[in-house]
């Protein structure tokens, strides 16, 4: 491995065979960084401009980032993140806490993802993305950006929190998805979508509310976080407390 002197490195950190820390990085104490990963790779302008200075990449405490994976420059990750093998996150990106990133996920930076998001592996998130708390998506999504390519006029997709976006299915450049709701897999979202709807097909059609969906039982099961009382630590009730004090 090659670690930079001048890299910050926290407490029973285990770093892996043939990774690179570059002297940018700053790593939380209790954290495993897997073989042959690079934490704080530059930007290209930095191997161009000889008076450039790197940005902080930031990992916090009690992380995981698995084998093969790649963080760029002005990377912030925030406590108990893990990653699968072989992601690549861009930089001017910023990730809450307790979050987890699969396998060959490629973030292509300028992002912004909230507490407790989960992408599954294949995760494609493109530049000026917006994924709020408690945000699931599943394999093979892709979060588009360019609404005439190549031009290059970016508008970003927004994710709000407790929506869940289901395998395989394409956003649109500047869709914003409604809280709670639910895009069914293999779908293509044109435009908004409401909140707590169920979005299918292919353009999508909205079909109905999440609260209408049943079980095998015969018993409603959406919005999932009202279902999922105790799920995987989720602090339900200080989040309760904390919208009602914002709103």
């Amino acid at each position: 491995m090659q670690v930079d002197s001048n890299a910050v490195i926290g407490k029973n950190v285990d770093i892996g065979i043939g990774t690179i820390i570059y002297g940018n990085v700053e790593i939380g104490d209790n954290t495993v960084i897997g073989p042959y990963s690079i934490i704080g790779e530059p930007v290209a302008e930095a191997y161009i401009n000889k008076e450039y200075i790197s940005r902080k990449t930031i990992i916090g405490k009690n992380s995981i980032i698995r084998s093969h994976s790649i963080l760029y420059e002005d990377v912030v990750i925030g406590e108990n993140f893990q990653s699968g093998h072989r992601i690549t996150i861009r930089e001017k990106t910023q990730i809450g806490k307790n979050c987890s990133i699969g396998t060959l996920c490629d973030l292509q930076g300028d992002l912004q993802i909230g507490d407790y998001v989960r992408l599954h592996s294949n995760v494609h998130v493109s530049q000026k993305s917006v994924i709020e708390n408690y945000v699931w998506i599943y394999p093979y999504v892709v979060l588009t950006n360019d609404p005439y390519p190549p031009i290059g006029e970016l508008k970003g997709v927004t994710i709000k929190q407790y929506a869940q976006i289901a395998t395989s299915s394409v956003i649109l450049p500047g869709v914003i998805v409604g809280e709670n709701s639910l895009i069914g897999a293999y779908t293509l979202v044109r435009k908004n979508v409401l909140p707590e709807r169920v979005i299918v097909g292919v353009p999508g059609k909205d079909m109905c509310s999440v609260r209408e969906l049943l079980n095998d039982k015969k018993e409603r099961i959406y919005p999932w976080r009202e279902y999922l009382k105790d799920f995987r630590g989720y602090p339900w009730q200080l989040n309760q407390t904390s919208n009602n004090e914002n709103g």
